[in-house]
């Protein structure tokens, strides 16, 4: 569990093959992760557990896939796809041809269990209808994205993240991605900028330390 949750806060994402896949493989480690946040070391939460992240991966298949991972006090508590375009076909619940307010309330009711369960109105890909689908919907319907002022900015490619999930030793084989340029981490303002920079170094020793 411990590599598993030092893993997730040191990027907050976990690697599958497709973006529904991996979307819902992270989603669903998060309530995990907030249960057993005791366990993530200090020097992790002092570097990212305060933070507005927004990840930036690159896909296999030439694609990106952007995240939104909100943490205070090293809990996280939003985790959502950033933009999405959502596939012809999907979100239209009265299959008018056109997406509006009434599909989004459509996607509300369903993951309140007022209507049946259409997964043509899974428009975020985790296989369920939920509110987040709804708010994607409305947000769609009226041409709007999703919030983002992110204090920390994170690239990476799915492969490095595919290796960081596989790693016995997640923090060094980060520190090794990071130094070599497969993980970006920027911060957006000077302060954060700074806190990167001396983070990074103690994330370091500890790790040669054996604290994490």
């Amino acid at each position: 569990m411990k590599k598993e949750i030092l893993s997730f806060l040191l990027f907050f994402l976990l690697v599958n093959t497709a973006h529904a896949d991996l979307y819902s493989d992270m989603g669903d480690m998060v309530p995990s992760y907030n249960q057993n946040v005791d366990l993530v070391p200090d020097v992790i939460i002092g570097l990212l557990g305060n933070e507005e992240m927004y990840g930036i991966v690159s896909m296999s298949d030439g694609t990106n896939l952007e995240i939104k991972a909100v943490t205070k006090d090293g809990l996280v508590v939003e985790f959502t796809k950033v933009t999405m375009e959502i596939e012809q076909g999907k979100g239209d619940y009265d299959n008018d041809g056109s997406l509006t307010a009434l599909d989004g309330l459509g996607a509300i009711k369903m993951s309140t269990g007022k209507l049946p369960e259409d997964m043509g109105l899974d428009v975020d890909g985790n296989k369920k209808v939920n509110s987040l689908d709804g708010r994607i919907i409305l947000q769609s319907a009226v041409g709007l994205s999703s919030e983002l002022d992110p204090t920390v900015i994170v690239y990476t490619d799915e492969d490095t993240l595919s290796g960081l999930m596989l790693s016995e030793d997640p923090a060094s084989y980060f520190l090794d991605a990071y130094e070599s340029g497969n993980i970006e981490v920027e911060g957006v303002s000077f302060s954060n900028k700074a806190k990167l920079s001396v983070g990074n170094l103690i994330l370091k020793i500890s790790s040669i330390l054996g604290l994490i």
